[in-house]
């Protein structure tokens, strides 16, 4: 499981609120940032459901079969209550964050992006507007799946397909060079690791590293780079998703108050 302080990464957990009304935004800049890729957004239902309906998108094309993945994240996250309890935030009880992610309509947060990449075996890719793509890495193997999704505004997620995909089914396996050359970087750092274990791990951190990290994750500061890399033993993907999280985290933190306007009274303090 990819670890950035406390075993997650990428993006901060939110609670479990209901989504009263559904929004979509004007995506067509997104749209042509994707389409340099080859990819197309499919829109699915924004009814707070979303992140559920993507997923559904892109394992059986259909969006429809959302409240079966929701069922197996939640259950998931049941079964292993010592990994996910930790990320609670509140002092919300555990059973009633798990009954709330149960309803029809509630957001899923961080949390359940990693529940949803473990019970269903899947690395998950979220495309971001002007912004870093972040991943939830759980498997390192050679074909594993990848996820893709596209994340709205802070609030709605769509699925992500190849623009020939013909959607009659599950998404089409998609490959992005940039990715696969960053992660080839990043396989050459851990060799290079392996081989110098009583090397300091400032040995492997050269120029490119840091060049492709602040690239990678937006940050501007080689110093703060080569810090994060130190820290990670090289490790370029690591180092990415541990700023691309604190970026996160820090905007996150700033937006908390609002966000706690939609939560939906109803279900209690979630």
């Amino acid at each position: 499981m990819v670890k950035t302080r406390q075993q997650t990464s990428t993006k901060p957990k939110r609670n479990p609120h209901v989504k009263k009304q559904g929004k979509q935004a004007d995506i067509t800049q997104f749209r042509s940032q994707l389409d340099v890729l080859g990819l197309k957004i499919i829109q699915v239902t924004a009814d707070g459901n979303c992140f559920f309906r993507a997923l559904a998108d892109q394992l059986e094309g259909s969006e429809e079969e959302h409240g079966k993945y929701r069922s197996m994240v939640v259950q998931y996250i049941m079964k292993n209550r010592e990994m996910f309890e930790p990320f609670i935030e509140d002092e919300i009880p555990f059973d009633e964050y798990c009954q709330s992610m149960e309803k029809d309509g509630t957001w899923a947060g961080h949390m359940e992006l990693q529940a949803a990449s473990l019970v269903t075996r899947s690395n998950i890719c979220i495309h971001q507007y002007m912004s870093p793509r972040w991943y939830i890495r759980n498997f390192d193997q050679r074909g594993a799946r990848m996820v893709h999704l596209s994340y709205h505004d802070e609030e709605h997620y769509n699925s992500v397909r190849l623009k020939e995909d013909p959607c009659d089914g599950p998404a089409r396996p998609v490959i992005i060079k940039a990715d696969a050359d960053l992660s080839a970087t990043s396989d050459k750092a851990k060799a290079a690791a392996s081989k110098c274990k009583r090397g300091a791990a400032k040995d492997i951190i050269d120029a490119g590293s840091i060049k492709l990290v602040m690239a990678g994750s937006g940050c501007e500061s080689a110093e703060k780079v080569e810090q994060v890399l130190l820290q990670v033993d090289g490790d370029a993907d690591a180092a990415i998703e541990f700023l691309v999280a604190e970026r996160e985290a820090d905007d996150f933190s700033a937006e908390n108050d609002t966000l706690q306007c939609h939560v939906d009274t109803s279900h209690g303090n979630v």
